[in-house]
């Protein structure tokens, strides 16, 4: 069988951590023999596909606006870029034409993969992966637009997978009862699978670079710095939280030089640091240091995906301080890797802390965080 995935975003390379949800579910489908081919945002619609592994990747351009740190943020940073929404779809649709007749269809975000772009293939059995950001946008879409959208979708017979059941529960209560009941019937809930590659021996060597004494803990936070992580809740939660607890801020992002003037009360003191720890970065590494007697903070920018699991890997807890999640990928990674997670009340997080009791869930305040850090 021949299939096509249709996504905004997939890692340019092995440590890119943009995606990397996506490649693993297209790899799943390689398993059971069908010929993927994955149209991907970003390059040229002039690039040659790529093999990679047994998947055949092609590139539709639209880079400027689905790329780090995701569509949203960067259409806010600049309006302008919404304008390249149209050459990726007509890159999409060109690419599709190319690849032919397939057997199968699969969407990752319902807006724009898959309304309307797959909509392009009528007779193809489609799938559908909402992850959150696409069923925000519906739910803050008028509901007349809203309900246009998931009828268009449920009259092609679409099969939708929710990252989380809380999406889910959020769609259908904002539909018509019923086009809620038919989504519900044409739909399941399932985590997106992921691959997490061996990171202890890094992780190890990290653990001793930053945690210098017994008394000493780690604790974590890798996001994209964008508002809706709530990252300034984990410093002034660390800095409360009392001595002896560093914190270490992997990723980056738009939000990242107010967060380092927080961090440090005021000018950004930067150390050189060893390592890769500025891989990947557009700006590179450094490590704050706040008042005295309080925590130290270090970023590390944007990293490879593996040295970014490493990190984790290294901490006494990760902290996830989001308001807008889904089935947070982040925290099913910390606990694969055995590590405590202190998050908010988001997407699926709840449901979760019911069955782990390696996930505490605090309210979204810096108190209730440094109370939830002191109890570990």
């Amino acid at each position: 069988m021949r299939a096509v995935v249709l996504t905004t975003s997939y890692p340019v390379s092995d440590e890119d951590p943009s995606g990397h949800f996506v490649r693993s579910s297209a790899e799943a489908l390689t398993r059971s023999g069908d010929e993927v081919h994955v149209i991907a945002a970003g390059g040229s619609v002039l690039d040659p596909p790529s093999r990679e592994g047994r998947l055949v990747v092609h590139h539709a351009g639209g880079g400027a606006l689905f790329s780090w740190p995701g569509a949203v943020a960067r259409a806010r940073e600049s309006p302008l870029r919404l304008l390249y929404a149209a050459p990726f779809a007509a890159g999409v649709l060109d690419r599709l034409r190319e690849i032919g007749p397939v057997d199968r269809a699969v969407a990752h975000w319902i807006i724009p993969c898959a309304w309307p772009l797959l909509l392009a293939l009528p007779r193809t059995p489609l799938e559908v992966h909402a992850h959150g950001a696409d069923v925000r946008l519906l739910l803050r879409a008028p509901r007349a637009a809203r309900a246009a959208v998931v009828s268009a979708l449920l009259r092609r017979d679409a099969r939708f997978v929710f990252a989380a059941r809380a999406l889910r529960d959020a769609l259908a209560g904002s539909l018509a009862p019923e086009q809620a009941r038919a989504l519900h019937l044409a739909s399941r809930v399932e985590p997106p699978v992921f691959d997490l590659p061996p990171v202890a021996g890094r992780a190890a060597a990290l653990r001793r670079e930053i945690v210098k004494g017994p008394g000493e803990r780690l604790a974590v936070v890798a996001c994209r710095l964008i508002p809706t992580k709530r990252v300034e809740l984990a410093i002034e939660a660390v800095r409360a939280a009392g001595p002896g607890l560093r914190l270490v801020v992997v990723g980056d992002g738009p939000e990242r030089g107010a967060l380092e003037r927080l961090a440090s009360g005021g000018a950004l003191e930067r150390l050189a640091s060893g390592g890769d720890l500025d891989a990947g970065s557009s700006r590179g590494a450094g490590v704050t240091a706040t008042s005295e007697g309080s925590a130290a903070v270090r970023f590390t920018g944007m990293l490879p995906r593996r040295e970014a699991l490493a990190w984790i890997g290294a901490a006494d807890v990760l902290l996830h301080p989001s308001s807008h999640e889904a089935a947070p990928t982040v925290i099913r990674e910390a606990r694969a890797l055995g590590v405590p997670v202190i998050a908010c009340d988001a997407g699926d997080v709840v449901a979760w802390s019911r069955s782990d009791d390696g996930i505490l869930v605090a309210e979204g305040t810096a108190q209730s965080l440094a109370a939830a850090l002191r109890s570990i």
